[in-house]
Formats: structure tokens, sequence, C-alpha cells
């Protein structure tokens, strides 16, 4: 595939959900180049791809499955990029997973395959970006959680796997400036098919108390969440080791 000179090259782990959507559709619409990263659902994937070529206007988009805790798989996955696309500008690390338990009652395995997937993969997948990223305008975008700060009974896996995702932004930060710039975004009560099984908001009295503690009256759409990784990644060039909060001011610090 041969791209337009001046187009860049986005790559989104955890491409499927619903965030991930949201933010390939608002890069494509920006001009970039989209690499949707999955580990199942292969059909729909290619699905996705079509899709953002064929109605958001992507200069390409391809799909390429790897496990994002896996060294040798995100390793294949940046070579098939560079064999296809020739590089990769952007990294968002999407990538996560919840396997809620009590603390008390957590396996090894509970614990293991949620830091793995969120912490390792975003070390592993970061990491093999900027190894390779040889430009002066790179950016990685982290996902974060509002409960990496506030915390919630049953996800000790996952909240402190996104609390040492803040903090990872900074070392990184620090250490990949001025070449690449990273941030992380948070995301509050945003309406994703997660929330709406955990909190079952299929039932409007359980939405509508949702809604009312947020001080903008509503749920996040996972557009809001793109708009802002969209925006620091096109237009954010003075921003770097920075949390951005979209939650509507549920959480403010």
């Amino acid at each position: 595939m041969t791209l337009p000179i001046d187009s860049q090259v986005a790559l989104i782990t955890g491409a499927l959900s619903d965030i991930g959507r949201a933010t390939a559709q608002a890069l494509a619409q920006a001009g970039y180049a989209v690499v949707l990263n999955y580990r199942h659902r292969a059909e729909e994937a290619a699905a996705f791809a079509a899709v953002l070529r064929h109605e958001w206007h992507a200069p390409e988009a391809i799909a390429i499955a790897a496990d994002v805790r896996s060294r040798g798989e995100v390793q294949a996955l940046y070579e098939q990029i560079d064999q296809a696309l020739g590089r990769v500008d952007v990294l968002v690390n999407n990538a996560g997973i919840n396997r809620d338990q009590s603390f008390l009652e957590m396996s090894d395995d509970e614990w293991e395959t949620v830091v793995s997937t969120i912490l390792t993969g975003t070390f592993i997948c970061s990491q093999e970006f900027a190894r390779r990223y040889s430009g002066n305008a790179g950016n990685i975008i982290n996902i974060g959680a509002v409960t990496a700060i506030k915390g919630r009974k049953n996800g000790a896996n996952y909240c402190s796997a996104r609390a040492a995702i803040l903090t990872l932004t900074k070392c990184l930060a620090l250490e990949l400036a001025p070449r690449i710039r990273v941030n992380t975004v948070t995301p509050g009560r945003i309406d994703t098919e997660e929330l709406q099984t955990r909190y079952h908001l299929d039932e409007s009295d359980n939405r509508l108390r949702l809604q009312q503690d947020v001080p903008l009256q509503r749920l996040g759409e996972p557009a809001d969440v793109a708009s802002m990784i969209a925006y620091l990644v096109t237009a954010g060039r003075y921003i770097t080791g920075q949390n951005f909060f979209v939650d509507g001011g549920l959480f403010m610090r």
C-alpha cells in the first residue's frame, strides 16, 4: 500500500471496544491511516476497517491481530505495519480488561490477566513503538480510569493497573521527549457496553441515577473521549506528561 506522502499512521490497541472504535473514526476523519489491533473477532475487525476507508475516508485502514501481553506478537504486529504502511506515528494504548473479584478471593490469574493486559501491554507496545519511531512528532496516548485515583470494590487488579499507567505516562514523557509526547486520557462514566452491563443501564432508573451524579447531567459518549485523543494528537503540540479527565465534571481534582 502506498500512502500519500503527508499521511500519518495511528495504531489503536483494543480497537473493537466502544472507545477504540470512536477513536479510530475520529483519527480517520482527521486524515490518519488507522491500524486496528484486536485479539478476537477477525471478521468484525476487517469489516470495521472497510467502514473506516469507505465511510470515514481514512487514507488506509487495516486490522491486525496481536496479544499486547506478548512481546513476540507485538513485534510481529509492528513488522506487519511496517510492511503495509511503512511506519507508526501515533499509538493509542486502549487495550484493557476487567476481571472483578473481591480482594480476598482474587486469584493470581485474575490479577495477572488484568495487570498484564493493561500495564504490561502498554509497556511493551510503547517500547516497541519508541524504538522504531524515527520522527520528531510522535504521540503515545494511554487510557486511564477515574478508579485509578479513587479506587473501587472488587477491582484491585484493574484500579492498580490503571494507577500505574498514570506514573508510566510521566516516566515515558520525560524519557521520550522531545521526539514523542505521552499523555493519558481518563474517561469517566462513558456509555459503553461495559458500563451498560455493569450498572444494568437497560433499566431507566439506573441510568438516571448515574446521570444525576454528573455535573453535566449526562453520561459521556465514546466520541467525547475520542475527541480529546484527537485533540492531543493533532493540536496539543506543547502538552506532554499530563492526565486529562473526560468525565463531565464527575471527579474534580
